[in-house]
């Protein structure tokens, strides 16, 4: 049983990769065969420079959408075979220019007619076995090009968390966790000022009973975070006391909370959600950045009761509704 084979696309760069070593083993017997002193890996390298010499390591690696190590290994043993030759930049001394040596511009004459052979092969291949795949391996590259794997794969794995975390609205039994969660990261970072102190004493009246709500992530059976959105005057509402706890972190409870509170201003018939956020909180101000907020320079002057500094943030709720409208 061929596992790589059987394993479909979650192996599919170990299925090319192999293609490409059974191909390149065959090319290594084809030069050996015909006496010519050249590694198929040397290839992509050594064609450039008989087509664009002198050219320089970055633009080496660049052309050929390679590592720059990669560039300086192959090169190094063009260099050590006596194929290529690198000399100084005039205009920038820190800058190697490479180019054939005068044996490699002899070998290029004695690989021309295997080149063209092996091309001829390649393409009778093709042709007959799978004639799209060149087509399709540009639209492949060209879809990497737009998003590499790794993020496709961690989008995915973004909304498998994301379907992990349930929001709960506010119950008597979670003004517990409300308190709980906000002195967490109150007390790491800053202290806990009188206003804080209000609002984590009395949610029901600094939050619920002026039409606000307050939002619970529950992760794995634990409530791990929470957010409460409050109206302010007509149009806008303010995102404020969000929290997430330390062990939670990175497991996109904070995200779900934040768009919850949006759907819920939304509910409120707000236009705009503000919330006011703090220089030193880089994680949760890059997570409202992403989430469409924007920072309001210079901030307008309003006493908000805390000593911390200030900054503020808007969300206009219209445009993102036209924006996920026409996604």
């Amino acid at each position: 049983m061929d596992i790589i084979q059987s394993l479909g696309p979650l192996a599919i760069a170990s299925r090319l990769k192999r293609l490409s070593d059974r191909l390149m083993k065959d090319a290594e017997l084809i030069y050996r065969k015909e006496g010519l002193p050249f590694q198929p890996r040397w290839f992509a390298t050594f064609y450039l420079l008989w087509q664009k010499a002198p050219i320089g390591i970055t633009e080496i690696a660049r052309e050929l959408g390679v590592t720059h190590p990669a560039v300086n290994q192959i090169s190094g043993d063009l260099e050590k075979a006596g194929l290529l030759v690198s000399l100084r930049d005039r205009e920038d001394d820190r800058r190697r220019l490479l180019s054939l040596s005068p044996q490699g511009k002899e070998l290029i004459a004695r690989l021309l007619p295997v080149w063209q052979d092996i091309e001829e092969a390649a393409r009778d291949l093709l042709d007959t076995h799978a004639p799209n795949l060149l087509g399709d391996l540009d639209r492949v590259e060209s879809a990497l090009d737009e998003k590499e794997m790794s993020r496709r794969v961690r989008g995915l794995f973004t909304n498998r968390q994301q379907e992990a975390v349930e929001i709960l609205d506010y119950e008597p039994r979670y003004k517990a966790a409300f308190r709980r969660l906000n002195l967490e990261w109150l007390e790491k970072h800053f202290e806990v000022e009188p206003v804080d102190e209000r609002v984590l004493s009395d949610p029901q009246g600094q939050v619920l009973k002026r039409g606000g709500k307050i939002l619970f992530a529950r992760l794995d059976g634990e409530i791990v975070g929470t957010v409460a959105v409050v109206p302010q005057e007509e149009g806008t509402a303010m995102l404020t006391k969000l929290a997430v706890t330390e062990k939670a972190r990175g497991r996109q409870a904070g995200r779900k909370l934040v768009q919850a509170a949006i759907e819920r201003a939304r509910a409120l018939s707000a236009r705009t959600l503000r919330l006011h956020t703090n220089p030193k909180l880089a994680a949760a101000n890059q997570l409202f950045r992403q989430m469409g907020f924007s920072q309001v320079t210079p901030a307008p002057r309003k006493d908000l009761g805390y000593k911390r500094p200030s900054i503020l943030m808007t969300l206009d709720l219209n445009l993102l509704h036209h924006a996920e409208k026409w996604k």
